[in-house]
């Protein structure tokens, strides 16, 4: 003990490795708590990360500032743990900077309703609290220890300095080729921590984070040329459906967290209406990224893809969609509106729908309701809102409603579903189910409820003949992942999980089923092609559902994760189908061009006054 005091007396040694033990206590938790294979080379990048803020540091002269630096990096460090304990356990997702700073804006209120304790448990939590509190004062006295009076080696803090620039400059060379990729790459984030830890990510994601926040300031002019250099203005292949719903009204649902399995022809009557009467799609997968919202909303309304951000729908909120559903339908004569019951600036929608070509936002500051602890009620929203949804006019409609109820997590009593809870407690097939499973079947109830209102409106408006539904989920129930292991069929398959409903009426299209493999990225070219829309395939990724022969373009999730009838990958791994090297790497490299292409398009503002269609309003 002696020898370590003498060691803090005259050197500032012990203090850095003591900090650095501390970083890299919580990378070393995160990893063992979730299984991740990170190499010795991998850690090594990971000191050097961690040893150019520690050179930083040691330029600090005064012991009781400095300390403090320490403790306010400690403290960074322990919330991107904890945060990214409790993203990756229900989303398999990690922090970033860009969610960080939107965090600010509402977009994290949400993720504040998932319990921090769940990845570890309470025991587990205790003890980490115990030995940050512990290190906190261990450090204080370690900080201490160094005489105040001490000359500062200006010399040797920056030897220090420069050995950590240059081990974190040339430490990637250690990266195996396989990883390199990767390693490139951190917007693809699951992939990222599992190979390379937290705290690497964490430096790589604020350095990405810059970059494309200065790519639209130099290089839009450049990325719109080199768009323009491989344009294709080859129409979309057109079904034989094609133009079958020409000047219907259209009114597209997508529905919060809903589940099949939480559907039922007894307690969801209006829902399986629809189902029965309408073609339902047995292989739509969730294409949004790590569950978020946003990302399926804006796939479904654009067939578009971008992975850099973590909502882009603020970073690129001010672009101009004018390839969005929205725009297009509005350029041949439909009005256009969007509702939620939610608040309207969440996700940015009050600026970015406008611009998608929405003529109005509809939001929760329009309902006549009061805000509490439990999500809005989904039937409120229709009751109050259907003539704006279903407006009595000459022209045609377009309605996208997005619903909140269902959202997780369920795990709470919610008042506002007392009804539903009613219900389901004379039936004794409930008996013994869990609260989870209770709240989001009395949440998909109301939504049905909200369904009936709408279905009613539009038959007393003798407007349901002329009217095209679209209902489909935005994502997985990832808040009760075990509960969704549980009750999805067949769900040790990977992937499985995934399968959302997703369902079209209309009265015009008789009924039936589909097994076509699909997702967002197809739903507004097939509303294009019902509508006899012929649009360039060049700018949208998706394709129409009632293709004869579609193409087997890959449902990307990620830039490592895929599903296609060829193979389907999950992090880099191929669980099936085609598994050779060399098809595959020629697969993840024109997966890796796709997404390069619409980031330059939205990098570049590219619809910004540019038509995406052929056909002539």
């Amino acid at each position: 003990m002696n020898r370590l005091k003498k060691i803090a007396q005259n050197s500032r040694i012990l203090e850095l490795l003591f900090v650095a033990f501390v970083v890299f206590s919580f990378d070393f938790i995160f990893i063992i708590r979730y299984g991740f294979g990170v190499t010795l080379g991998h850690w090594i990048i990971a000191f050097f990360n961690v040893a150019i803020v520690l050179a930083v540091l040691s330029f600090i002269r005064n012991n009781k500032a400095r300390y403090i630096a320490y403790l306010i990096y400690i403290l960074i460090m322990f919330t991107f743990f904890l945060t990214d304990s409790t993203l990756y356990y229900f989303k398999q997702d990690v922090t970033s900077i860009a969610m960080l700073l939107e965090s600010g804006k509402n977009t994290m209120k949400i993720g504040l309703k998932y319990n921090p304790l769940t990845p570890y448990g309470i025991f587990i939590w205790i003890i980490i609290i115990g030995f940050l509190i512990f290190s906190i004062r261990i450090l204080n006295k370690i900080v201490k220890l160094y005489p105040t009076n001490k000359p500062n080696r200006i010399v040797k803090n920056t030897l220090f300095l420069i050995v950590a620039f240059l081990g974190v400059f040339f430490s990637p060379y250690i990266v195996e080729a396989n990883d390199f990729l990767t390693f490139n790459t951190p917007a693809d984030k699951s992939l990222f921590v599992q190979k390379f830890g937290s705290i690497t990510y964490h430096t790589r994601d604020i350095v990405t984070y810059a970059n494309n926040t200065i790519k639209p300031i130099f290089y839009s002019d450049e990325y719109e040329e080199i768009i323009d250099e491989t344009l294709d203005l080859t129409p979309g292949d057109q079904s034989l459906l094609y133009g079958d719903l020409e000047g219907d009204n259209v009114i597209m649902i997508m529905c919060e967290t809903c589940e099949q399995y939480a559907y039922s022809r007894e307690y969801t009557p209006n829902y399986y209406r629809l189902y029965d009467e309408g073609i339902h799609f047995d292989n739509f997968y969730s294409a949004a990224k790590s569950n978020y919202t946003y990302d399926a909303e804006f796939k479904s309304l654009t067939s578009m893809m971008y992975f850099q951000a973590d909502n882009f729908m603020y970073t690129f909120g001010e672009n101009i969609y004018d390839n969005a559903l929205p725009n297009v339908l509005s350029d041949f004569g439909y009005t256009a509106n969007s509702f939620h019951d939610y608040f309207g600036d969440f996700f940015n929608r009050d600026v970015i729908h406008p611009n998608m070509g929405f003529d109005n936002s509809y939001a929760f500051e329009d309902l006549d309701i009061e805000e509490t602890a439990d999500w809005p009620l989904d039937s409120i929203m229709f009751e109050q809102m259907k003539d704006l949804m279903v407006p009595i006019q000459e022209e045609p409609f377009f309605s996208f409603v997005i619903t909140v109820t269902p959202h997780g997590p369920h795990h709470d009593y919610r008042e506002n579903l007392q009804e539903y809870y009613d219900i389901l407690s004379l039936d004794p097939t409930y008996d013994e189910a869990e609260i989870e499973l209770l709240t989001l079947i009395a949440a998909q109830m109301d939504f049905d409820k909200g369904l009936g209102i709408l279905l009613d409106d539009l038959e007393a408006k003798d407007l349901l003949s002329s009217t095209t539904i679209l209902i489909y989920s935005d994502h997985k129930n990832y808040s009760d992942y075990e509960m969704t292991l549980e009750y999805t069929p067949d769900s040790d398959i990977p992937y499985e999980i995934e399968k959302v409903p997703f369902l079209i009426y209309s009265q015009k299209l008789g009924s039936g089923s589909s097994d076509v493999l699909t997702s967002h990225y197809d739903v507004t070219p097939t509303v294009l092609d019902l509508l006899g829309i012929s649009y360039i395939q060049y700018y949208y990724y998706g394709q129409s559902v009632f293709l004869e022969e579609k193409l087997d373009l890959p449902i990307i999730l990620t830039y490592s994760s895929w599903i296609s009838h060829e193979n389907v990958i999950l992090f880099d791994e191929i669980l099936s189908g085609n598994a050779n090297e060399e098809d595959y790497i020629a697969k993840k490299l024109s997966v890796y061009d796709t997404i390069d292409k619409f980031e330059k398009m939205f990098q570049s503002d590219y619809f910004n006054d540019r038509q995406s269609y052929l056909t002539n309003p």
